[in-house]
């Protein structure tokens, strides 16, 4: 029986270390785009904004998203300093979204959670989730637009790394421009139309999703399933 040598138990360590980094973003990634679709599909009946199925049959779902995602960015470790502060940052404000509900004002159908009415009504609790919610969502953004995009280490930019880039910068202009209409549409409430907040976040979550996934994607050309191959084919 040939014994491997420290050198090869070195380099085992450091792929299997590679690998659970690369899922870690892959988990991340697909937080981002199931919550949504599982709010909604859990919750009963659709409410005027993702936060507000806090109060629905899909609580669990909202509060439980949010506190693994705050946890694998906390626990996420990037390449760069920008990116490891940022993913932090990033998992503080998830927390914090969970924490600090929204005001029920605006509900729809029975509450299946209810919360002290100091809470339930407080405007302290409704900045500071909104407060972390708009912050959550820029870290997002920021990621796309800055970290994703820039040149992997020793790895030279071919036409893959720029396709994948195209596709950053793509979700990371649908989110802003969600963002923005979000903020919008809260000062200008006359030109609000119902479900608009549900919206916007919804296309700032799933591009977010998508461009963890597809920055995790490193090892799906090596996948034993085909249809992974297929999907990171034109970027890997």
């Amino acid at each position: 029986m040939e014994i491997p040598t420290i050198k090869e138990l070195a380099t085992e360590k450091t792929d299997s270390t590679t690998i659970s980094y690369f899922k870690l973003r892959q988990l991340i990634g697909i937080l981002g785009i199931l919550l949504p679709f599982a709010l909604i599909i859990f919750g009963g009946i659709l409410q005027p904004s993702l936060s507000h199925y806090y109060y629905s049959f899909s609580h669990t779902i909202f509060v439980g998203t949010l506190a693994a995602l705050s946890t694998f960015l906390i626990t996420y470790k990037g390449t760069y300093r920008l990116e490891n502060w940022l993913a932090n940052l990033a998992g503080f404000c998830a927390a914090g979204v969970a924490i600090f509900p929204t005001n029920a004002k605006g509900y729809i159908g029975y509450q299946f959670i209810n919360i002290p009415t100091w809470a339930e009504t407080s405007k302290v609790f409704n900045i500071l989730h909104f407060t972390f919610a708009t912050v959550l969502f820029i870290c997002f953004a920021v990621f796309c637009l800055v970290i994703f995009q820039k040149p992997d280490k020793n790895k030279p930019i071919d036409k893959k790394k720029i396709r994948r880039n195209k596709t950053y910068k793509i979700c990371s202009y649908i989110m802003i421009i969600s963002i923005l209409a979000i903020a919008f549409l809260s000062i200008f409430k006359n030109l609000d139309f119902p479900y608009s907040t549900l919206l916007f976040e919804s296309t700032t979550l799933i591009p977010f999703g998508i461009s963890w996934v597809l920055k995790g994607s490193y090892y799906w050309r090596n996948s034993e399933y085909n249809i992974l191959k297929w999907l990171v084919s034109p970027y890997r």
